[in-house]
């Protein structure tokens, strides 16, 4: 069941940032990639939850699932290419909301999972 259900929520995970990154799609060096933001942020208290979880779960859910909805390589393109297109602005806003989002998701998330779990 371990390998079949890492399988299976890590294709959900993929799939629901598939459809979030072609639903809103980021055109352009300064357009805000929304999809990305929004998945990562997610994922993060998401893993926050997980980790109030059993052993086995948290590998299955947190790297199965948050780590197949989320994207650090995604993450690092985007800034990339807002810093070689001289878009600063736009670069500095969509790091800095990508981690005060993603950690108070996660903070958000641990305490939850805590009070749910516990």
């Amino acid at each position: 069941m371990t390998i079949f259900g890492f399988v299976l929520v890590a294709a959900l995970g993929g799939f629901i940032r598939f459809a979030m990154e072609y639903y809103l799609p980021a055109v352009g060096a300064s357009a805000f990639p929304r999809a990305t933001l929004i998945v990562n942020i997610a994922g993060a208290f998401l893993l926050g939850i997980v980790l109030a979880l059993p052993g086995e779960t948290q590998v299955i859910l947190g790297i199965g699932f948050c780590g197949a909805l989320t994207t650090f390589s995604g993450v690092s393109l985007q800034l990339h290419r807002r810093l070689t297109s001289k878009a600063y602005r736009a670069m500095s806003s969509y790091a800095a909301a990508l981690l005060i989002g993603g950690l108070g998701a996660a903070g958000a998330g641990i305490i939850i999972g805590k009070i749910i779990f516990s």
